[in-house]
């Protein structure tokens, strides 16, 4: 084994003896230390490499779960909006029809749509405040009336408290009659009329 060089040929002359002992000591317990190995065990440059790298956040799992949320909250939003859009007439023209003295406190709007030309069907919705409530069994209906007589129904329904809409599809040429007529449907005969407004179509 080569002998190691004096301290003094590696810091010169003027380095005081108190100091050059002192290094001397710590270079002496340098050299107590083993060796590296001559090789790095593989395990070891992995798991330090390993450490090196960082992990993307967009991982493989976490972009495809990503994407079917995504996906799933688009269906869900455009369910929602199909759904509450399905809920409205787009009115071409709106009816407010007029309480008659057998329901002074009633009053209600006729939303007419567009007619759909391939089926002739018309849209409507009803919206219909102040009548009772009627006992279970009976029910009021929407119905057009020519020349003072009631003609062909377009829908029955009950009410409840504050406002009831109703939505109805009707295949009438509404032309053909002259008056809406809300009333107790009665299968024993006609009941008064307790809301009317002129047919404009």
């Amino acid at each position: 084994m080569r002998k190691p060089p004096d301290i003094r040929e590696l810091v010169g002359d003027d380095v005081p003896a108190d100091e050059l002992d002192a290094l001397r000591r710590a270079d002496a317990l340098l050299r107590t230390v083993p060796a590296p190995p001559p090789q790095v065990p593989p395990r070891l440059t992995q798991a330090v490499t390993e450490l090196m790298i960082p992990t993307p956040f967009w991982s493989r799992r976490r972009l495809a779960a990503t994407v079917a949320l995504a996906a799933a909250l688009s269906a869900l939003f455009f369910g929602v909006g199909r759904w509450t859009a399905g809920n409205d007439v787009e009115p071409r023209l709106t009816v407010p029809m007029g309480a008659t003295e057998d329901a002074p406190e009633a009053a209600a709007v006729i939303e007419v749509g567009e007619r759909d030309e391939a089926s002739g069907n018309w849209e409507l919705e009803l919206e219909v405040t102040g009548l009772p409530k009627l006992p279970a069994g009976r029910y009021y209906d929407l119905w057009l009336a020519k020349d003072g007589k009631y003609a062909v129904t377009c829908g029955n329904f009950n009410v409840g408290p504050g406002t009831t809409r109703v939505r109805l599809t009707v295949s009438y040429e509404l032309s053909k009659y002259d008056t809406w007529v809300i009333s107790e449907y009665n299968r024993e005969g006609a009941t008064p009329w307790l809301l009317t407004a002129k047919v404009r179509a």
